[in-house]
């Protein structure tokens, strides 16, 4: 009888180890900077430069400077006028590229990526035109 129980002990033990998942067993801290999506309110997503800016990424700055960044942006693109309203100019050190997407005769979408070292600003928008 007692190596039935300690068969029981041993099987119940297993049961357990497997239910813990691998990553609470400490397998360490990651190394990636966290990536944070901004809220945006109405009145920010039509007032940053653009008709709609749809969506806010930052990584290793605030939103509050990735805000501050996008509207830089669609300034500079008013501006310059470079290849079609692009902004080719460097933005508060920051180097941005841009590819658009859903043309038409009225609006386009378009998609940003902004870096300075290992700062990052992603952000979406609609253009009418």
């Amino acid at each position: 009888m007692p190596s039935l129980a300690r068969t029981a002990a041993l099987s119940a033990f297993l049961v357990l180890l497997a239910a813990i998942p691998a990553s609470s067993l400490g397998s360490g801290p990651t190394a990636r900077a966290s990536t944070r999506t901004c809220h945006l309110s109405y009145h920010q997503q039509t007032h940053l430069g653009t008709t709609y800016v749809l969506s806010l990424r930052v990584r290793v700055t605030k939103c509050r400077d990735g805000r501050r960044i996008v509207k830089a942006f669609h300034k500079c693109r008013k501006e310059h006028h470079h290849r079609a309203g692009k902004c080719h100019h460097r933005v508060f050190g920051y180097r941005c590229s841009e590819r658009r997407f859903n043309k038409s005769r009225l609006s386009y979408d378009s998609k940003v990526r902004c870096r300075k070292g290992g700062r990052r600003v992603w952000h979406t928008y609609t253009q009418n035109t």
